[in-house]
C-alpha cells in the first residue's frame, strides 16, 4: 500500500502547477534552467527565485521552445503565463520590435522580461521593452485599456 501511495502522488509533486522546491529543481534540471538567475535583480531582492516566480520562468521555457515564432502565437503564450496582462507587439520590420506590457508585474518578473527570460524571442530579433499601467491617456474611448484626462496614464 505504501509504495501504490508513493506512486500515486509522484504524478502531483511533479506537476508544474503544484510542483514546490526541491520537486520544481528537478522540472528546472530537466527544462533547463535554473533557480539562481545570473544577474542581481533590482530593488536588492536575491537572485534565487521563489517557487511562483520560478514556475512562471520555467513556464516560459517550455513555452519558448515550443513556439512556432508567430507573432500571434505570442499572445496566446503570454495570457497563459499572465492571465490578466496584455501584451502589445510592434514589428518594426527591420529585425527589431517593441513590445508594450500592461498588468502588474512584480520588480524580478520585470527584470526577468527585461533580460529576455520571458517573452519567446526569434533568435536574431532585438526587444524593446516598455512597462506601463493601464488605462493609457486618450481621447475618443473610454474603457479599461484607454481612459481621458484624470485618469488615463501617460506611459
Amino acid at each position: 500500500n505504501d509504495i501504490t501511495n508513493s506512486l500515486q502522488t509522484i504524478t502531483t509533486s511533479f506537476d508544474l502547477d503544484f510542483a514546490t522546491g526541491v520537486q520544481l529543481d528537478t522540472l528546472g534540471l530537466i527544462v533547463g534552467v535554473s533557480r539562481i538567475v545570473s544577474f542581481q535583480p533590482s530593488g536588492g531582492i536575491s537572485h534565487i527565485l521563489t517557487d511562483s516566480v520560478y514556475r512562471i520562468l520555467l513556464k516560459a521555457t517550455i513555452a519558448n521552445n515550443e513556439w512556432d515564432g508567430k507573432i500571434g502565437s505570442l499572445y496566446a503564450i503570454w495570457s497563459y503565463l499572465f492571465p490578466g496582462g496584455t501584451i502589445v507587439i510592434q514589428d518594426n520590420q527591420n529585425m527589431t520590435a517593441n513590445i508594450f506590457l500592461t498588468g502588474t508585474f512584480s520588480s524580478i518578473i520585470q527584470d526577468l522580461i527585461s533580460h529576455g527570460l520571458i517573452v519567446p524571442r526569434p533568435e536574431t530579433v532585438q526587444y524593446t521593452y516598455n512597462f506601463g499601467d493601464l488605462p493609457f491617456f486618450g481621447f475618443d474611448l473610454e474603457d479599461s485599456f484607454i481612459s481621458g484626462w484624470d485618469v488615463g496614464k501617460w506611459s
